[in-house]
């Protein structure tokens, strides 16, 4: 619940096969996280890496691709950056990468529920469509910010304040998020 030092490395593998409503899918997503104590700080790189292809070469569901923001992208609303065909209309991408550096330094440690200053740097792409949106910038996008993490009994509690740096004018901005159960 509170790593602070190690490695994790997960890869997903799904595949959705072909069928009368469903063109079908192979899904690929690997995570990477590595954490470094430094004293009582603790410095973590956190990254993603995923693919869909369709099996018919037919355009895929929305549902089924990569959007990024939210936990991924702070500073940008869950669906807020990458492929979209008006700015309340999403369509999500076929491939993402996104990076995180977090720095989380105890304010209250020395309890049973600690609380934890995080200041953190995220960045990250969502792009490739069969069909060309409106919006369909592939630029990278960035933020910067911070937040604080309370371990209470009932399960962690976050809150976080973004402010992105490297945007686009569709893109949509969520400055301020909270969280139940997981943290970024």
């Amino acid at each position: 619940m509170r790593p602070s030092q190690g490695t994790r490395f997960t890869f997903a593998n799904t595949i959705s096969p072909a069928t009368n409503d469903d063109n079908g899918y192979i899904k690929n997503i690997i995570n990477y996280s590595k954490y470094y104590p430094y004293k009582s700080n603790i410095f973590s790189f956190k990254t993603k890496l995923g693919n869909i292809t369709s099996l018919q070469n037919k355009e895929l569901s929305v549902d089924d691709k990569f959007s990024l923001g939210g936990r991924w992208l702070r500073g940008f609303d869950i669906y807020g950056v990458g492929p979209r065909k008006s700015s309340s209309s999403y369509i999500g991408g076929k491939n993402i990468i996104a990076s995180k550096f977090d720095l989380d330094r105890p304010i209250l440690g020395t309890s049973d529920n600690p609380i934890d200053l995080n200041l953190f740097t995220d960045i990250g792409t969502v792009f490739d469509n069969k069909i060309d949106p409106t919006y369909s910038t592939q630029s990278i996008r960035a933020s910067y910010g911070f937040g604080l993490k309370f371990y209470s009994p009932i399960g962690p509690i976050g809150f976080s304040w973004g402010f992105p740096i490297l945007k686009e004018d569709h893109d949509i901005e969520r400055m301020f998020s909270f969280s139940v159960g997981l943290m970024n």
